[in-house]
């Protein structure tokens, strides 16, 4: 059964889109341009039908769906990774978010 992380996880330890996304750098995940600047989406090898893996994220942490969204990609990074939830939180709250 895959972990998946809990309202409770989310809110104790608070991530912010930064962080994530320089984890996600990290990782050797690509950004793809995509036509809604609300959205940040990466990509990354391909899955077992072949077809690249993509991961989106909120562009900012204010908007209405931001700690879904988040939640849909700590859980997907958990499944790749081989991880659970509350691994990758603590690996990207670790992460120091590179200064641009």
């Amino acid at each position: 059964m895959v972990q998946q992380i809990s309202t409770e996880e989310s809110q104790t330890h608070p991530l912010h889109i930064t962080d994530v996304v320089s984890y996600l750098q990290q990782q050797g995940w690509q950004a793809v341009n995509h036509p809604n600047p609300r959205l940040l989406v990466f990509q990354a090898d391909k899955d077992d039908a072949g077809d690249p893996i993509q991961l989106v994220l909120p562009s900012q942490n204010t908007f209405e769906d931001s700690d879904r969204l988040l939640k849909k990609a700590i859980n997907l990074l958990a499944t790749i990774e081989d991880k659970s939830p509350q691994e990758i939180i603590d690996i990207i709250t670790q992460t120091p978010a590179k200064s641009s």
